[in-house]
This record gives C-alpha cells, structure tokens and sequence, in this order.
C-alpha cells in the first residue's frame, strides 16, 4: 500500500505529504540509536518523538513514513525540515500499540 493510501484509509493526518512511497513493514520505537540500527527500509515508522531529529533519522533509515501517536504533533523545526526532505510525517490520535495494528491490517505487513 502506498503511503496516500495509507494516510487516506487511516483517516490519520497529514502533517507533511513527500514522494509516494511502498510501505513495505512497519516499526515502533523512540531511542534513536535503535531505529538507525534496527528499522527497515520503506517501513512506516511509529514514534512520539516530535523533534527535528526524527527527520534526521528517517533519511538515514529510508523510512516510508513517520506516524506521530497518542496526539503528538511535530514541532516547527521538524515540520519545516520533513517539508524541505521530502518525507510524509502523519498523525494518529491512538497509542502506538492500536496504530500499529492499524498499520499491520491496512498495510498487510
């Protein structure tokens, strides 16, 4: 599924839309040094973490798209960084235990 699919049958928002992107998995975590070393490529990453730093890393990791959870919205830095990368940052109001079972039934992965 594609990452406007995604966002389109989530219902979740769209804080940043970048290049269309495969979700080909998907990954939780907010350590840092973890995601970098541990997520895949092309996965919908599901964080809290709303700093500039979270565009830092999902250059690094190629992720499809970041899921900010439990309400979080990205900061100024990071909006304005996910905008100038390209990268698709969206919203879910849930924890990152029902949004990753959103992304596993909607995405298949």
């Amino acid at each position: 599924m594609t990452v406007s699919e995604f966002a389109a049958e989530s219902g979740y928002a769209v804080f940043c839309a970048g290049e269309e992107r495969e979700i080909a998995s998907g990954y939780c975590g907010d350590f840092l040094s973890n995601i970098i070393s541990r997520a895949p490529e092309n996965c919908c990453w599901l964080t809290v973490m709303n700093n500039v730093n979270v565009a830092a890393v999902a250059t690094l990791i190629d992720c499809a798209c970041i899921v900010l959870c439990e309400g979080v919205m990205p900061d100024e830095a990071f909006a304005a960084r996910a905008k100038q990368l390209g990268l698709w940052v969206l919203g879910a109001e849930k924890n990152v235990y029902e949004t990753a079972k959103t992304v596993a039934a909607l995405c298949g992965v």
